[in-house]
C-alpha cells in the first residue's frame, strides 16, 4: 500500500451526474449527453447508486456528500435520495437550487439531509443569463433557497466568482445575510482549474487573474495592505517574523495526497462509476461498480506515483504561500508534479503583499 497511513473510507462522494440543467462557463465537471456519447461512457443507473451506497456503508463510510452536475437533474433523483437516506449517513446535498420540485420538497420533508450547500452564480437574472445561459436562472435560486431553507438542515450557501459575475458578490453575500442570518457567510470558492473527467466547459477563459483572485480570497489582508500603501496605518517593526513551511507536496517518496487526507479518509464517486482520491482528479481512478466498494478502495493508492521534490518549487521563495495541490498541478498541467503559471502567479502575489507589511 502507498500509504503509511492507516485508511478509513470516512467521507464519500457520489457525483450522481454530469449534466446540469445550467450551462455556467466555468464548470470543472459538467458534460452532456452528446460528450458522455463521445467518451464512450454512462451514468450509473438508481439501482447501480443505491447497491453502491450499501457497500460504502458497510465499509464505514459515515458523512456522504450527493452532488452532480445538477442531482435533481436526473428524473430517479427522488428514488436515489430516498433509499440512501435511510442507511443512516450523516447526507449533504449539493445543488444549484433551480430544480426544486414539490416532489423533491416531498422527499427532502421525509429525510431531511443533514445539510444543504447551495450554490449561487448572480444576483440578477442578468448575470445569471450571462454567465449559466439562463434567463429566470436568479428568480428559481432564489425560489429554491426559500424552499429549501424551510428544512431543518444546516444551510451552506456557496459561490465561485469568475470575471462575469464578480460584480455581484456584495449582492450575493446580502442576499446570504438577508435569507439565513446576519452571521451568515458566503462561501466563495478560489478553485477554478482546467476541465476533467472530459467536462466540456473552458474555465481557464473566464477565471480571474492570479492578482485579482488573491485580492478576493485574502479582502482583509489585501485592504490592510491598501492602507499602509496609502500612509493611513503606520506598521510598527514587528518582534517576531513568520517562518512559512511548504505543503505543497508530502516529502518524498510518501503517499501523494497524504498532506490534505484525499484517498486516506476520504474518495469521490464519479457519474461514470470510477473512484478518486479527489473530485478535482481525472487521472488515477479504480472502478468500484465493476469490482467492488472494498477492492477499489484498497487499490486506490496505488494509482498515484510516490510524491517527489519539484526542482522549481524547492528553490522558490514563494512556495509556502502556493495552494497549487497534486490534483491542481495535474489539473493545470498534465503533470502530477508540474508548475502551474497563474497559482505561481498567485502564490508571488500573495508573497509581495506579505513582505511589504513586514511579517516576512
Amino acid at each position: 500500500m502507498s500509504s503509511e497511513k492507516k485508511r478509513y473510507p470516512v467521507n464519500g462522494t457520489f457525483e450522481l451526474t454530469g449534466r446540469c440543467n445550467l450551462s455556467c462557463k466555468m464548470c470543472l465537471v459538467r458534460v452532456d449527453r452528446a460528450r458522455m456519447e463521445e467518451l464512450g461512457q454512462r451514468e450509473r443507473t438508481a439501482k447501480e447508486w443505491i447497491h453502491m451506497a450499501e457497500q460504502v456503508r458497510d465499509a464505514g463510510t459515515i458523512g456522504l456528500l450527493l452532488t452532480g452536475g445538477e442531482a435533481m437533474l436526473r428524473p430517479d433523483f427522488c428514488e436515489i435520495y430516498e433509499a440512501i437516506a435511510q442507511m443512516g449517513f450523516l447526507l449533504t446535498l449539493y445543488t444549484n437550487a433551480t430544480m426544486v420540485t414539490d416532489k423533491v420538497m416531498e422527499v427532502l420533508k421525509k429525510y431531511p439531509p443533514h445539510k444543504i450547500g447551495v450554490t449561487m452564480y448572480g444576483a440578477s437574472n442578468e448575470t445569471y443569463e450571462k454567465m449559466c445561459g439562463c434567463a429566470d436562472g436568479y428568480d428559481r435560486f432564489a425560489e429554491g433557497v426559500r424552499r429549501l431553507s424551510t428544512l431543518p438542515s444546516l444551510f451552506d450557501t456557496r459561490t465561485t466568482i469568475i470575471k462575469d459575475n464578480w460584480q455581484d458578490l456584495e449582492a450575493m453575500r446580502e442576499f446570504t445575510r438577508r435569507e439565513f442570518g446576519e452571521d451568515k457567510v458566503l462561501t466563495v470558492s478560489r478553485f477554478v482549474t482546467d476541465a476533467v473527467r472530459g467536462g466540456i466547459c473552458h474555465p481557464k477563459e473566464c477565471r480571474l487573474s492570479p492578482e485579482e483572485n488573491v485580492e478576493l480570497v485574502h479582502e482583509g489582508l489585501v485592504k490592510f495592505y491598501r492602507q499602509v500603501q496609502s500612509g493611513e496605518v503606520k506598521l510598527p517593526e514587528p518582534k517576531d517574523k513568520l517562518k512559512m513551511k511548504r505543503y505543497a507536496l508530502p516529502d518524498e517518496g510518501r503517499y501523494l495526497f497524504e498532506n490534505c487526507g484525499a484517498g486516506l479518509n476520504q474518495y469521490s464517486i464519479s457519474w461514470n462509476g470510477r473512484m478518486y482520491a479527489c473530485e478535482l482528479l481525472t487521472q488515477g481512478y479504480t472502478e468500484p461498480f465493476e469490482n467492488g466498494f472494498i477492492k477499489a478502495w484498497e487499490e486506490l493508492p496505488e494509482q498515484y506515483p510516490k510524491s517527489k521534490p519539484v526542482e522549481k518549487c524547492t528553490t522558490c521563495d514563494f512556495a509556502a504561500f502556493c495552494g497549487s495541490c497534486p490534483a491542481v498541478r495535474m489539473s493545470e498541467t498534465g503533470d502530477w508534479f508540474g508548475t502551474s503559471e497563474y497559482a505561481c502567479g498567485e502564490a508571488e502575489y500573495l508573497y509581495k503583499i506579505l513582505s511589504e507589511l513586514k511579517v516576512l
